[in-house]
């Protein structure tokens, strides 16, 4: 258990000390700037078109085994079929 603590240390001051000499460079310290904000551009915009997607998809192609979402499909539509039933009911007496 030791030996894997005195390991970890040692990754992460090798990345560390590392890390700092090639930040040491402003060029260098732009160009990993500039790559990170791509990065997390390209995440974040990713992860809105998934959400919108699916937000469609789900619209479109129901899922029989979701539950929640069936159960508010079913009482939307029980609604409407008991206004009607009514109707027809107060129209035959």
């Amino acid at each position: 258990m030791n030996m894997k603590r005195t390991l970890v240390a040692s990754v992460v001051a090798g990345v560390a000390s590392a890390t700092t000499m090639l930040l040491k460079d402003e060029e260098r310290r732009e160009k990993a700037k500039r790559q990170l904000k791509q990065m997390y551009t390209k995440v974040t915009k990713q992860r809105a078109e998934n959400q919108n997607g699916q937000t469609e998809i789900k619209a479109g192609h129901p899922d029989p085994y979701d539950v929640d979402d069936n159960k508010m499909v079913n009482e939307g539509a029980l609604y409407s079929v008991q206004r009607y039933n009514e109707k027809q009911q107060q129209n035959q007496y």
